[in-house]
């Protein structure tokens, strides 16, 4: 019966830590302010880690943002913290989050009070911990693909996550016009 009790305390405690981090995800959303100026020089990118467990494009992205590959750090996401612990990058877990959308990871901490120019949320599902990085992140300005959770994003490309070069083509676009690269 105890092991019953205890299943049911932490899984209520999972849902409350949920909870809070889907309202500190929308609080962030209410209160962002867009400081899209400058040219994109440093660049963040979160990968769901279920898709891309190392990401693939980094070549295609620095020649897109004209930077050098050092300019560019990833962090992945992975739900499952055994499959997780294995990957030799910085990647972070459900198992990290804190009370009212706190992130328990150092790492991850650094990566999102790092004021990149560009944040490159790699990815197009609703997950709840990428889009709570993605709102807190400092970055200046965030680009992604449709499909995952509204808001997070200044510049969203609707193409599949494997289709590089029709995403690199719509990015370096509209960047351009926008300035950024």
């Amino acid at each position: 019966m105890y092991f019953c009790t205890t299943n049911v305390k932490l899984m209520f405690f999972k849902e409350i830590k949920k909870k809070s981090a889907q309202k500190s995800i929308d609080k962030a959303l209410n209160n962002a302010s867009n400081t899209t100026e400058g040219k994109i020089k440093t660049l963040g990118v979160l990968v769901d880690a279920t898709v891309f467990a190392d990401f693939p494009f980094v070549n295609e992205i620095a020649e897109v943002f004209g930077i050098e590959k050092s300019a560019i750090e990833i962090v992945y996401y992975h739900p499952n913290k055994k499959e997780a612990a294995l990957m030799s990058e910085l990647v972070y877990t459900d198992s990290e989050l804190g009370f009212k959308g706190r992130i328990q990871n150092e790492g991850l901490t650094h990566f999102i009070n790092k004021s990149y120019d560009g944040l490159l949320n790699y990815y197009n599902e609703d997950i709840l911990l990428l889009n709570l990085v993605a709102v807190q992140s400092k970055a200046k300005f965030k680009m992604g693909f449709s499909g995952g959770y509204e808001g997070v994003n200044d510049f969203s490309v609707t193409t599949g996550l494997n289709n590089i070069e029709v995403f690199s083509f719509e990015l370096k676009k509209y960047l351009s016009i926008l300035n950024k690269i």
